[in-house]
């Protein structure tokens, strides 16, 4: 008895979407001077982010290999597999990045901008994988009780709604 989730990929990839979100949320909020103090929350919450966007990848592994893809959907997750590797070594870096920023007192203002557009299209990235691995999950069944390796797949060209 374990006390992961099983599936455990879709209970770590919420991780990553809500803090790759608050960390942009919590950047943005820093602009302001009268919270500029909770600066330092932000490379927390990005290491945080990276981290479990490893914990994503690796699990989404796993979950491939126990998965039978529906032949519609396999160029789809093929997709998703490679935006979410390059996700997580995005936001290794730009955690890294944000690490060394942090130490510095002031930032010149483009470096500010240029920083919160990096943050901005790694949360984009984040959100669309995170749609992609929804349409796989909503609309290809993938990952579901239908198309885990030993249960009964759906024919081929059904609907999962047909059913």
């Amino acid at each position: 008895m374990t006390w992961l989730p099983d599936p455990l990929h879709p209970a770590v990839v919420h991780f990553v979407v809500a803090l790759s979100f608050l960390a942009l949320f919590f950047e943005l909020l820093t602009l302001h001077p009268k919270v500029r103090q909770l600066s330092p929350v932000v490379p927390i919450l990005l290491v945080l982010a990276a981290l479990t966007a490893v914990a994503a990848v690796l699990s989404g592994e796993a979950a491939h290999d126990e998965a039978v893809i529906p032949q519609a959907a396999k160029a789809l997750v093929e997709q998703h597999e490679e935006l979410g590797e390059k996700v997580m070594v995005g936001l290794i870096v730009l955690a890294v990045v944000r690490l060394v920023l942090w130490r510095l007192e002031r930032l010149a203002t483009w470096v500010r901008a240029v920083w919160l557009l990096l943050l901005l299209a790694a949360a984009a990235a984040v959100g669309y994988n995170g749609m992609l691995g929804g349409e796989l999950v909503f609309h290809h069944g993938v990952g579901t009780q239908l198309t885990l390796k030993g249960a009964p797949t759906p024919s081929e060209g059904a609907h999962l709604d047909d059913q």
